[in-house]
């Protein structure tokens, strides 16, 4: 017994590693390069998107920050608004009590004057009333002088 049965495997041993060398630089080195390279492409695109989503929530913490400085500072402007027109209101209301008080004070004053005129002329008109009343019911003239009592 021979120990290579068939001296043809040698040939076929060669042509294997010839074969195999061929497809490692034809097929299995550019495939492996291109496979590195996607990875390479993969992880640097990763990289970039987190990149991006990192910039994006710093982006988003500022503009929230931005809206609440903006809030507060509404809420201050409206508080120093509502403050002067309150202060506005008091100083218009004060002003406006006292023109009230004032014309209130006058209106009393006129009353007070009108009310002195009419007793007066009352008064002048009753003693020419009871005269008449006194000459319908005697029937005669009386004198002009008011009795008094």
């Amino acid at each position: 017994m021979d120990i290579f049965p068939n001296w043809t495997v040698l040939p076929i041993i060669f042509f294997l590693i010839v074969l195999l060398f061929f497809l490692s630089r034809t097929f299995f080195g550019p495939m492996a390069a291109t496979l590195a390279e996607r990875d390479k492409r993969i992880g640097g695109a990763q990289r970039e998107a987190e990149e991006i989503r990192h910039s994006l929530q710093a982006q988003e913490d500022e503009f929230n920050h931005r809206i609440r400085e903006a809030r507060r500072e509404a809420d201050r402007q409206m508080a120093e608004v509502k403050k002067a027109a309150l202060e506005s209101k008091s100083v218009i209301v004060s002003a406006k009590k006292t023109e009230a008080d004032a014309t209130l004070k006058s209106a009393r004053a006129e009353i007070r004057k009108k009310t002195e005129e009419a007793l007066g002329q009352l008064e002048r008109q009753s003693d020419q009333f009871a005269r008449q009343i006194a000459n319908r019911i005697l029937k005669r003239p009386t004198s002009s002088q008011p009795t008094r009592v």
